[in-house]
């Protein structure tokens, strides 16, 4: 809703989506919001819930944006799990240790260290020891992986991405 703009700009985010949905006689809000494309790491606790307490304030003052209804209110980040599907999420996703497989079958693993126009630079590291138990019958070939090192990857040659998880 474009109403809410405002509210997340002063805040130094930026809108991802917004989703309402009618449960029974409830409106349920889901606005999702991130930090500039720019910038790397993610919106802190304390300035989401300061949109949330904004939004819902608004939410309040003029029914028209969601009418004279019970309503639920969530306002949250992509996450960790968001989908890598644009530049835009590949940009909030620097930093980060990806794997993923390309349109040629090739798989990799490794850092995404930036996204120069429409491609990613990836520092592409040898894939943790991951045993898995042998099936009786004949084993599918093993997919081709991106050697070690730099290696600058077109998205559009991306066939799926996802974020792993760290522990430090």
């Amino acid at each position: 809703m474009d109403a809410f703009t405002p509210i997340i700009h002063r805040h130094g985010l930026v809108c991802e989506s917004v989703l309402a949905q009618r449960v029974g006689g409830t409106v349920r809000l889901v606005v999702t919001v991130d930090l500039p494309e720019d910038e790397i790491g993610s919106a802190d606790l304390d300035t989401v819930t300061d949109v949330s307490e904004e939004i819902s304030q608004l939410l309040d003052d003029d029914l028209s944006l969601i009418g004279d209804v019970p309503s639920t209110l969530d306002v949250t980040t992509p996450g960790v799990f968001r989908p890598l599907d644009s530049v835009r999420a590949f940009k909030r996703s620097r930093s980060r240790l990806l794997s993923g497989s390309l349109t040629d079958g090739r798989t990799f693993y490794g850092r995404l260290t930036d996204v120069v126009d429409d491609e990613l630079v990836l520092d592409v590291q040898k894939p943790p020891h991951n045993p898995k138990r042998k099936k009786k019958g004949a084993a599918a070939p093993a997919a081709e992986k991106l050697k070690p090192g730099e290696h600058r990857v077109p998205i559009t040659e991306v066939e799926t991405a996802e974020i792993q998880l760290e522990f430090r």
